[in-house]
């Protein structure tokens, strides 16, 4: 071996790439949970708009007291479930409102629930 050579050895090559694999490694981890992540958020995005629309739609009934029920929906070509419940208060003018949003594929997994309070609309 020629003692004027300079470079790495093998040990240093080797070593140097065990550093780099296992920073490409953390690397991909990081970006897969960063894209799994993605998903669940725009998930619960989509079945937060399914939730506000039902209790739009809710509030805007002219009937008194509002009724429950129940439909799917399609958003962001996702079928969803939703439940609208209606609960009675101390107060009879005030209903709450709570709405459930399910993925139709899976019923048992609740994405998302939304609830409010509305008042009797005075008659005019």
């Amino acid at each position: 071996m020629n003692k004027g050579a300079k470079g790495f050895t093998l040990i240093e090559l080797m070593i140097a790439m065990a550093v780099f694999a296992i920073a490409g490694v953390a690397v991909m981890r990081a970006t897969t949970e960063h894209i799994r992540a993605m998903g669940i958020i725009e998930e619960m995005t989509m079945a937060g708009y399914v939730a506000e629309n039902q209790l739009q739609l809710a509030r805007l009934e002219t009937r008194w007291p509002p009724q429950p029920r129940e439909g799917e929906a399609e958003m962001a070509k996702n079928r969803w479930k939703w439940v609208l419940e209606v609960v009675e208060t101390d107060d009879a003018e005030f209903r709450l409102l709570k709405v459930t949003v399910r993925p139709v594929e899976e019923p048992e997994r609740i994405v998302s629930t939304l609830q409010t309070f509305i008042g009797r609309q005075s008659e005019q």
